[in-house]
């Protein structure tokens, strides 16, 4: 709840600082409640997102390339796709 500008005056400084304060976690707890639907719907979706994603391409085989500098490093030759259905 805001103080009136008339109460905070009459209130000692310490006391005006604390109201203050009182206030301003008053209002990101307004602030936070408001937007949690919003962050659950966010995270529902990067939950499906990331499930789906899970195991899609994954390197089958690999067969290792010469760089030339007798820098060898594999190199995937297909993907794995998941089974349809």
């Amino acid at each position: 709840m805001a103080y009136r500008k008339k109460t905070l005056r009459s209130m000692s400084p310490t006391t005006r600082k604390l109201a203050r304060l009182i206030g301003e976690l008053e209002s990101v707890e307004r602030r936070l409640k408001n937007i949690l639907p919003e962050i659950k719907d966010h995270e529902f979706e990067s939950q499906a997102l990331q499930s789906s994603m899970e195991g899609q391409i994954e390197p089958q085989a690999t067969e290792e390339v010469d760089w030339g500098e007798g820098q060898i490093e594999p190199q995937a030759t297909e993907l794995a796709l998941p089974p349809k259905g």
